[in-house]
């Protein structure tokens, strides 16, 4: 015999199908998510996106470069603290930043290269100490970073990559100049960073994001940056913001959504997952770090797996 709720589903329905996913954002408090560089010149490259968060919906409300009128590596490390706190006056005190970068290294690397009691700590501590040991008087984050790469060796994932299905790992020759620089960015930055330490009053939250993970958890979607051969992946992109709409409620003007669309490299897009990412974590009180990840390896945050579920 047909349950109740079987007899009532239309005969088109497709049996086991949900609803659309819903996504629970904070009532209020702004979400700013980095899309980061480690390359020469990084503050024409690095993307922000901010999300204020309001009882009935979230507004995405800017899509900017932060520091393009300061380029430099060295000129970025020195402006991120005052910066961080002009968004905290502006945002009340109610702000979390979603950064794209491994905010530590796999344990293996942190016992290899004598920084676990640092890492213990969190990354501002890591941050330092990676400054402290590899740049020059002159700051040549290049040289440093490639230091740096030499010395880890082996790739190896943290225990948050595989959870989060990360491909690239912290060291990897594709990610290790990111993580080197926005650590060394984050040494000595009055902030709480969960797992690490809980957030507190006056103070801004500073997370680890994959944006990659957001849009795969919420809508399946899969890479939205064009490929070398032509290929586009605008429709994609355009759907990814199109879920977000939907689930998260995040209501956007179409003079902001034109250039995440057509970003190619799909950069706006990542800074504004990285906002989303970091707000949805924010909303479930940084809550739910396996018990088996290692202290001094972090976590990556992100929206709840399968949030189409009913709870």
């Amino acid at each position: 015999m047909p349950t109740d709720q079987e007899a009532s589903a239309p005969a088109s329905a497709v049996y086991g199908r949900v609803g659309p996913p819903r996504l629970a954002l904070p009532t209020r408090g702004t979400a700013i998510g980095l899309c980061w560089s480690g390359a020469e010149g990084a503050g024409n490259l690095i993307l922000a996106a901010k999300v204020e968060c309001g009882p009935e919906r979230a507004r995405l409300v800017k899509l900017w470069r932060p520091f393009s009128d300061a380029p430099g590596r060295r000129d970025i490390r020195e402006r991120l603290a005052p910066w961080l706190a002009d968004e905290l006056r502006w945002a009340e005190g109610k702000l979390v930043l979603g950064v794209d970068f491994a905010l530590s290294l796999p344990e293996t690397h942190l016992r290899q290269l004598g920084l676990l009691r640092q890492a213990l700590k969190g990354p501002g501590a890591l941050g330092l100490a990676l400054a402290e040991r590899y740049l020059t008087e002159a700051g040549d984050f290049t040289e440093g970073a490639s230091r740096f790469r030499g010395e880890l060796g082996k790739d190896r994932h943290r225990l948050t990559d595989s959870y989060r299905a990360e491909l690239h790992s912290p060291g990897t020759v594709r990610t290790y100049r990111r993580t080197f620089f926005g650590l060394v960015a984050l040494a000595k930055l009055d902030a709480a960073f969960p797992p690490w330490d809980p957030p507190r009053a006056g103070a801004p939250i500073v997370v680890e994001v994959r944006p990659s993970h957001v849009s795969r958890t919420l809508s399946g979607a899969g890479p939205h940056r064009d490929e070398r051969d032509g290929t586009s992946h605008a429709s994609a992109r355009a759907a990814v913001l199109r879920s977000l709409r939907a689930s998260a409620r995040l209501e956007f003007d179409m003079e902001v959504a034109a250039p995440i669309v057509e970003d190619c490299a799909g950069d706006h897009l990542d800074a504004v997952l990285a906002a989303v990412g970091a707000a949805a974590a924010w909303g479930q009180g940084f809550q739910g770090v396996p018990n088996n990840v290692p202290r001094c390896e972090g976590w990556i945050h992100s929206v709840p797996e399968e949030p189409w579920r009913e709870r």
